[in-house]
């Protein structure tokens, strides 16, 4: 028996569409606090569209997973732990590893050096540490 996907609707002007259907804006997501009776967490991936209708932004779950939950699967995980690696980070593969753009990394990795007091700079598309 196939799974129902819900559809999102808009609440301005009415229009449905399937969470696939229309490209989203942002993803992220979101693990439920308590795993059910068979010890597996509920993981929800949420995101953003705009509305194919009108272009109002609607929130709302992409799709649920249950599953054993790991932090070493996470994009914030692998980045923050290649960075205070120490080692020389070739940015294209980490992004591609991470599944996070080399545009945001080099937003992203000036913060994580303020925040752990991590010395290096960005020369190319290379992270080299001091």
């Amino acid at each position: 028996m196939a799974k129902k996907v819900k559809k999102i609707k808009c609440k301005k002007c009415g229009t449905e569409w399937l969470p696939l259907e229309v490209p989203t804006n942002k993803e992220w997501t979101k693990v439920a606090p308590m795993p059910d009776s068979k010890g597996n967490v509920t993981i929800t991936l949420m995101a953003t569209w705009n509305c194919p209708g009108c272009g109002k932004s609607k929130m709302g779950a992409k799709s649920k997973t249950k599953g054993e939950f790991k932090e070493e699967d996470t994009k914030k995980y692998k980045v923050k732990n290649a960075i205070l690696s120490g080692e020389k980070i070739d940015l294209p593969k980490l992004a591609e590893e991470s599944g996070v753009s080399v545009e945001n990394l080099h937003k992203i990795i000036p913060m994580y050096q303020k925040k752990h007091n991590v010395k290096g700079k960005i020369k190319g598309n290379y992270y080299i540490p001091e």
